[in-house]
């Protein structure tokens, strides 16, 4: 989880947790199935108008106007 909420590499994983690179990628390949699997094919894949329409009223009403600038990590 600490790969994807910070975008670090699997070495620094190794690093950190004790845990091979290779055991870390396994775990990261076996989560993105996972998800695929759970959410299906609508929520991997690259947004289209109509999502991003709908993210930017989702964030109007909550007072979040950065939403977008967090998703993409360009905030």
């Amino acid at each position: 989880m600490r790969m994807l909420a910070y975008g670090i590499s699997a070495y620094c994983v190794d690093e950190y947790l004790k845990i091979h690179e290779n055991t870390v990628m396994e775990c990261i390949k076996n989560f993105a199935v996972g998800i695929t699997q759970v959410c299906g094919e609508a929520y991997v894949r690259k947004p289209v108008e109509v999502d991003v329409d709908h993210l930017l009223q989702e964030a109007k009403a909550r007072d979040f106007p950065g939403i977008l600038g967090s998703f993409d990590c360009m905030h």
